[in-house]
């Protein structure tokens, strides 16, 4: 037997062979994946120079390769610009962090606090593509994802948005109430659709859900106001429906009798004049003040979001504020109507 064979036959030798494999894929596996994050890097970067509009911040910049603080430092000067709606400083700052930052993870949370940004300056475009970039990194962020269908929503992508919704339903994530209202979205705005079919599709996802039924009546009120008053006569609370019902002066009288809570709103425009008395304080008091007072009264109406008790001047029905839906309310005021509105009742 030769000295090559007794080496060959010693299991020591098997045993660095095996080790001297392992080593060879470990190199190549840390190669591969030092190479990717490279590519994903330049990939962020690159990506990062189409937003450079407003141009980075060369101070900033300075400060930032010679400072002893790290970057998270001016991330929350920025995050602090955001809050102010100071957006053009915070977009800067963002892009200037952007361009040093080197690890890939900071990189994707500061391309993401620049969509925010972006997003809530309005600028909605920008904000979709940058969180399309994130996802791709990173497709399982919740956030963003969530993000997305906001953004799909403002800018009228409706089965783009419900697509991502399929997405956060695979990822386990509570979406069916945000999945019914997309896809009433959709439905609404789908200038193709015979109108009845469209009809039949709307009234059976709005009797599956608990937050569509005001944007259905306002759709109904424009394209079916029969039907609109077959869902407003059978509903048991009305409360959020009232600034619907205010701006129609000709209701069918002996349809809405039957259901007292829209009766009385007729009842304090003055349009039903009996002596039953409302149930609501405000319509109440405007009823009596039509009545038997030489003023006029009128209702303003305001939005309140339960969850985040933000008030605006207008309807919604997501909350520009904390983004939830189905939580706006409707907050009734009094106040002096103008006599000219109101000729048809004198």
């Amino acid at each position: 037997m030769d000295y090559f064979s007794i080496i060959y036959k010693d299991p020591l030798f098997s045993i660095i062979i095996i080790i001297a494999i392992i080593t060879l894929v470990a190199i190549a596996d840390y190669t591969k994946n030092r190479y990717k994050q490279k590519i994903k890097q330049q990939s962020l970067s690159d990506f990062a120079k189409n937003f450079e509009n407003y141009g980075t911040d060369e101070n900033i910049g300075s400060l930032l390769d010679t400072s002893k603080y790290p970057a998270s430092t001016f991330t929350f000067i920025a995050n602090i610009y955001v809050t102010n709606g100071n957006f053009g400083e915070a977009i800067k700052m963002y892009l200037t962090i952007l361009d040093k930052t080197q690890n890939l993870g900071e990189k994707i949370q500061i391309l993401e606090l620049l969509g925010i940004a972006y997003y809530k300056a309005g600028f909605m475009q920008r904000a979709k593509n940058i969180f399309i970039e994130i996802l791709k990194h990173n497709p399982r962020n919740t956030k963003v994802l969530l993000l997305l269908v906001q953004t799909y929503e403002i800018l009228g992508e409706y089965k783009n948005a419900l697509s991502v919704v399929s997405c956060l339903e695979e990822l386990d994530e509570k979406v069916d109430e945000v999945k019914k209202y997309i896809q009433i979205l959709i439905l609404i705005n789908d200038s193709l659709m015979p109108l009845n079919e469209r009809e039949v599709e709307i009234l059976n996802i709005n009797k599956k859900s608990k937050i569509t039924k005001k944007i259905v009546l306002n759709y109904f009120k424009t394209y079916n106001i029969q039907r609109f008053w077959d869902l407003i006569c059978d509903s048991n609370d009305i409360i959020n429906y009232i600034d619907i019902l205010w701006n129609i002066n000709n209701p069918p009288i002996d349809q809405i009798k039957i259901n007292k809570q829209v009766a009385d709103v007729y009842r304090a425009k003055g349009i039903i004049c009996d002596d039953i008395e409302c149930d609501i304080f405000e319509l109440e008091t405007l009823r009596v003040i039509n009545k038997y007072s030489n003023k006029v009264g009128d209702l303003g109406f305001k939005y309140k979001c339960s969850y985040c008790q933000g008030i605006y001047p207008f309807e919604i029905f997501r909350c520009p504020t904390c983004a939830e839906i189905g939580g706006i309310h409707l907050v009734l005021e009094i106040m002096e109507a103008n006599n000219e509105k109101y000729n048809y009742i004198l």
